[in-house]
């Protein structure tokens, strides 16, 4: 998923057959071997994360679980799992129906009193709903009575036609979104930024007096704000941990989501290569002889690349739209700081996305799959690049052992 400053590609769903669970595959302890054989952090600031089919029966959809409160209460509070850990987006959001009655969050308003409404558009779709304030923990950390987005709001039951005319696809539901929620942790601190503030957009915030919504202008501090960078301590970055799985793919795989960077023993930066990114989050990658912007995309099931010498999996199949090559392709690309000249060879497999999540198989893990990158020239490194990897990512703005953010490191 990619969402900031108004572009998304929201890449989640192959179309697969219901996969179950079961099976063997990646590890499935609460404290999971490192993508370096060791032991997987724990602590308060760390979450399990695990990738499975969920409640949509998908493939490369990492999930973690997280609590919401009324703001202030200890009692008006509600654990909801199944939730897209999203390193492309920015920004807690909730799909209505899974959320008990008793839960009842208050509105975030504008400067006048208005209530606040968002559209957020993805590649193929979009999702409308309320924004409404809540105390949003993970793990053991807490952000307190930040705004989140809750998608098919009753309260706000009219989507504008300016929202719904970005696709055709309405992304307000489990089935159609693809999880009960997405927690965005990318590089951004607010999912629009000084954009917002002083541009109103067709896909971003609206305000709805007398029920007609219209769009405006959001103060940054009233944005949907990242959870994780909202804490009152730790909250410079992330680091994922998901250890390899073979060719084949895995069942299901047990890694960590970690909160700060360099705030406690189990969140050292560690060795890893420094890659800062630009104003839109996005670094570099040098691939078959093209320099493309490059982002790191836990909410993207695959892969994604401009490459047309490879086939693609036909409307039969089990993953129409995605590579489909007789035989398992190798690469190699090369990422690239945004300025700071780090540059490391990234190798990387394709292989057939159609008889990997043949309608037989149970797997939902796959390091392998990919598809075109035809909304833009880019290079978007989906779940497979996280396999294997230890991946930081540091926020805009915040201080780190490795320097400020925003930047990258594996």
């Amino acid at each position: 998923m990619r969402v900031h400053h108004l572009f998304s590609t929201f890449v989640l769903v192959v179309g697969v057959a219901a996969c179950g669970g079961g099976g063997g595959g990646g590890s499935s302890s609460s404290a999971p071997a490192g993508p370096g054989g060791g032991t997987a952090a724990t602590g308060q600031n760390v979450l399990t994360l695990k990738v499975e089919a969920g409640p949509a029966s998908n493939i490369n959809v990492p999930f973690v679980s997280v609590t919401v409160c009324a703001p202030g209460s200890t009692s008006a509070c509600q654990t909801i799992d199944h939730v897209l850990l999203d390193t492309g987006s920015t920004g807690l959001r909730l799909i209505n129906s899974v959320l008990n009655a008793g839960i009842v969050l208050p509105k975030q308003t504008d400067g006048s009193g208005n209530n606040v409404a968002e559209c957020v558009v993805f590649a193929d779709g979009y999702s409308w709903g309320s924004v409404r304030l809540a105390d949003v923990t993970m793990g053991g950390k807490t952000a307190s009575a930040i705004p989140i987005q809750i998608i098919a709001d009753p309260a706000f039951p009219t989507v504008p036609a300016a929202c719904s005319s970005y696709g055709p696809v309405a992304e307000n539901t489990v089935a159609s979104f693809g999880a009960n929620g997405v927690l965005g942790l990318a590089s951004f601190l607010q999912d629009c930024g000084d954009y917002c503030a002083r541009t109103a957009s067709d896909a971003a915030y609206y305000v709805c007096p007398s029920g007609i919504c219209s769009p405006t202008t959001l103060s940054v501090a009233r944005q949907l704000q990242n959870p994780a960078g909202a804490l009152a301590t730790e909250n410079n970055g992330i680091i994922v941990e998901l250890p390899a799985v073979p060719p084949t793919g895995a069942a299901t795989v047990t890694g960590t989501l970690t909160i700060g960077i360099g705030t406690q023993s189990n969140n050292a930066v560690g060795s890893v290569t420094i890659f800062d990114l630009d104003t839109s989050g996005d670094a570099k990658t040098s691939f078959n002889g093209q320099t493309l912007r490059a982002f790191f995309d836990t909410g993207s099931n695959g892969l994604f690349f401009p490459d047309s010498t490879i086939p693609l999996c036909g409307s039969s199949t089990n993953a129409p739209g995605f590579f489909c090559p007789a035989a398992t392709l190798n690469f190699v690309a090369t990422v690239l700081g945004a300025s700071n000249g780090s540059s490391k060879g990234v190798n990387f497999s394709i292989a057939n996305a159609g008889l990997l999540v043949s309608g037989s198989s149970t797997f939902t893990a796959f390091n392998n799959i990919g598809a075109p990158a035809d909304w833009a020239p880019v290079f978007d490194w989906g779940l497979p690049f996280f396999f294997g990897r230890r991946v930081v990512i540091a926020f805009e703005q915040q201080p780190t052992p490795a320097g400020a953010g925003p930047y990258v490191g594996f």
